[in-house]
């Protein structure tokens, strides 16, 4: 691993439920390295947003978390890791999937899973542990559409296979996915705010174009302008009103 710290301690489990959960469980027990990669080929209870189940065939993708201890960052700073991180996957899809499509057309879906061309290719679950309005702990679960072909619960998946038509070395990729993370979370650590959320939104899917989305089961048309420091999705109304929604409050149409 040619990295300073992300991915130096390396926990590869044949199979598990969730890597996640595994990375829980051992920061509980004891304190594990900054960096400590936790890696599995075999997820059996991948955990998504909104208590979705995450599809994965066995040794086709790559499931994977990486633990972090960020407490530089406030509590209400949170979504800054949700961006670099998102932002090191793109940064890893545009690595090897951007000649085969076209610069551009990797995107983040608010908040933090990963498009091509209208397809999730990737998610993320993030999980903290704050003490003292200070973030003590982090836990990034990343899953990413590798060698899969074939989604039988999924109809908007893809992945690089399908894409590039050709099957990837995960070994290769994860190294690849730590050296994009190290470099997201040391910009991060630098305080390169501006960097990051320009970055975060030339990313950022359908941004600036009219839609369709639900809030309570009430279909409308907004434009989404941004995100706030919180997180929150903000969106232009016909009406010109601007509102921001949480992860649980609206959805995509």
């Amino acid at each position: 691993m040619r990295t300073l710290f992300i991915g130096q301690n390396i926990i590869h489990l044949k199979s598990v439920d969730s890597t996640n959960s595994y990375a829980s469980e051992l920061l509980r027990q004891n304190s594990i390295p900054e960096g400590s990669l936790i890696y599995t080929f075999e997820q059996t209870n991948g955990r998504g947003q909104r208590g979705n189940v995450w599809e994965s065939e066995p040794n086709k993708n790559i499931s994977l978390s990486l633990v972090l201890y960020p407490t530089f960052l406030n509590a209400d700073k949170q979504y800054l890791i949700t961006k670099i991180t998102a932002l090191a996957v793109a940064d890893l899809m545009a690595e090897i999937l951007e000649p085969e499509e076209k610069k551009g057309r990797i995107k983040i879906k608010w908040p933090n899973d990963i498009y091509i061309n209208d397809k999730k290719i990737g998610g993320i679950l993030i999980e903290n542990t704050l003490r003292d309005n200070t973030i003590q702990s982090t836990i990034l679960g990343i899953g990413i559409n590798i060698n899969q072909t074939i989604f039988k619960t999924t109809k908007n998946s893809t992945s690089a296979a399908l894409i590039a038509n050709k099957l990837f070395d995960f070994i290769n990729i994860i190294e690849k996915l730590c050296l994009f993370i190290e470099a997201r979370y040391l910009q991060l650590k630098a305080n390169k705010l501006g960097n990051i959320d320009s970055a975060y939104l030339q990313r950022l899917y359908r941004l600036n174009t009219w839609n369709r989305f639900s809030v309570n089961n009430e279909l409308f048309e907004g434009k989404i302008t941004g995100v706030s420091e919180a997180g929150k999705l903000q969106v232009l109304l016909k009406s010109e009103e601007m509102k921001e929604y949480d992860l649980k409050e609206i959805v995509f149409i």
